[in-house]
């Protein structure tokens, strides 16, 4: 049996104030169903499931052939996603060793330094119909810029250059953010690939994103009953 290699990783997030926004009241995820609930409604649909539905047969079938496994997609995913969160809260992360190529570059990134973290993993519904998600993370500059940010990780540093960004999925969370904290203002968007040894952000308009993210909602609703809950 291979042996599990974990790493104390002692780089922390030096924030000067994490101001972590309270959580979105009665709006809850199960994880084993994948289903969100609030105010004691179950949520028709997930906004990451609403895009992946116009992925074409051969992207989801390739999606879910590289999704199990030691080296699979979820644990690779959840691992990063999971030391991510923890810097972004100023405590201390243990992994496997394996992950530290993707993990090390990830946090030493500029866009995580000298910051204020708002919100990690961050649950949010929208008000007027029936869908929700979690984005990865919403922080503040030092320059003022409010950032709301999604983590994509990649198998290769090959992998990093060509993934593209999340643009559709930051506009549902930066629209829905918007509807229960409405001092909060996101300037900007970003889609973090991770992979070893390498990291690429992609920068977007928030405008571009919700109007990205409408469209393809649209459609969502064109194909399928809405129903009011």
């Amino acid at each position: 049996m291979g042996l599990l290699c974990l790493q104390i990783v002692p780089i922390l997030c030096r924030n000067c104030n994490p101001l972590l926004l309270e959580p979105i009241p009665e709006l809850d995820f199960f994880e084993d169903q994948h289903r969100y609930r609030w105010r004691g409604n179950w949520i028709l649909d997930n906004a990451s499931d609403v895009l992946q539905g116009e992925l074409d047969a051969f992207a989801k079938k390739k999606i879910e052939e590289t999704k199990h496994g030691e080296d699979g997609w979820l644990v690779r995913g959840r691992t990063i996603h999971r030391s991510l969160d923890r810097y972004l809260r100023g405590e201390v992360d243990m992994h496997d060793d394996k992950w530290s190529p993707w993990i090390d570059v990830l946090l030493g990134d500029e866009l995580f330094q000298g910051i204020e973290t708002l919100a990690t993993e961050f649950r949010v519904v929208d008000r007027f119909n029936s869908v929700a998600g979690s984005f990865d993370f919403l922080i503040k500059q030092r320059d003022g810029l409010t950032i709301l940010g999604d983590l994509k990780t990649v198998s290769s540093a090959k992998a990093v250059s060509g993934r593209k960004p999340a643009t559709g999925q930051l506009g549902a969370y930066t629209k829905m953010l918007g509807q229960h904290f409405g001092h909060i203002t996101v300037t900007q968007c970003v889609t973090v690939v991770s992979g070893p040894d390498k990291v690429k952000v992609i920068k977007e308009e928030p405008e571009d994103c919700i109007n990205a993210w409408e469209e393809a909602y649209g459609r969502h609703q064109a194909k399928y009953a809405a129903f009011d809950f």
